[in-house]
């Protein structure tokens, strides 16, 4: 079976959704029947030095991409499938409430892990001159925090 497969050259984290690429080459390869979608393995005439990613239109999906061997003038691919670029705008679209996140965070979302000092601090100070001797009935209550 053959498919045209686009091949590209990224630095970025596979854990990152948003990839920068560069595409390298547009290339008909045939690949290793059965197919398994999510990890293909296909054979391309030469030798694509430095690849590492690639997006197969017929399948929609992007691979990550892992040379397995090479055969006179053809090269073996073993692809795997990143779901986070495949699949980008179904996530993106998703509605979800992040729990954690070490950057942009809730103080209103319940969090465990993050550390919070919560104690009760009093005094008692005894103010100079006769004002607030007790006399009168007054007290000076000071709070202190954003609420």
């Amino acid at each position: 079976m053959s498919v045209n497969v686009k091949f590209y050259i990224t630095g970025d984290n596979p854990h990152v959704m948003n990839k920068s690429l560069t595409e390298i080459a547009s290339v008909d390869c045939d690949i290793k029947e059965p197919v398994n979608k999510e990890s293909p393995e296909i054979y391309v005439s030469g030798n694509l030095i430095g690849v590492n990613y690639a997006y197969i239109a017929e399948y929609g999906r992007y691979y990550n991409v892992y040379p397995t061997g090479e055969h006179g003038i053809t090269t073996r691919l073993r692809l795997e499938s990143d779901p986070l670029m495949s699949f980008k705008a179904g996530i993106l679209a998703s509605p979800a409430v992040v729990a954690r996140n070490p950057w942009h965070f809730d103080l209103y979302v319940p969090d465990n892990n993050l550390p919070i000092e919560a104690r009760t601090a009093s005094a008692v100070l005894k103010f100079p001159g006769r004002d607030f001797d007790g006399t009168n009935n007054t007290y000076i209550l000071t709070t202190i925090g954003s609420g």
